[in-house]
């Protein structure tokens, strides 16, 4: 047995990691998630930040106003805002799929792709900077945004639960 304690250190280490992976392994969609995060790091994009989320208002006023009102999200870039309302897809919120209806400002033809845990999805922005996606799997989701302008750079938001 060595007694080296950085030695016995990476033993411990390497025994917690096995046990972990056996009896709590990285559920499929989080792996997605993160390869999905980390193959973004290196490209060209502008970031769009979290500016608004109609959620944390929500929860202050629980007991004012009651569930089922749709989810306002608004991301800021230097260029562009994306104004987002999420919705359930079905009568009930606890669907796991998400109708988002989206506003691209300024506004201009454009394309939009949602990442989400079960893919991308592609709408096409028309030219009053308007649009919609179907059947977007709960979860975490990120938008990328493509203006149609020569040379316009692309903007991706922040991963967001919904």
């Amino acid at each position: 047995m060595n007694d080296d304690p950085q030695v016995l250190d990476q033993e411990l280490d390497d025994e917690l990691r096995r046990l972990a992976a056996r009896f709590d392994p990285v559920p499929d969609e989080l792996v997605r998630a993160a390869e999905a995060a980390f193959a973004w790091r290196g490209v060209d994009a502008e970031l769009a930040e979290l500016a608004f989320d109609s959620l944390a208002d929500r929860e202050g006023l629980a007991l004012v106003r009651g569930g089922g009102e749709p989810r306002l999200l608004t991301f800021h870039a230097t260029d562009l805002t994306v104004e987002l309302e999420v919705l359930a897809s079905s009568a009930t919120a606890t669907s796991a799929q998400r109708r988002l209806i989206g506003q691209l400002l300024p506004p201009g033809p454009a394309r939009v792709e949602v990442r989400h845990p079960r893919g991308v999805l592609a709408a096409e922005v028309d030219e009053l900077g308007r649009f919609t996606v179907e059947r977007v799997s709960a979860g975490p989701v990120s938008l990328r945004c493509q203006q149609s302008a020569a040379g316009s750079t692309p903007v991706v938001t922040e991963w967001v639960p919904i």
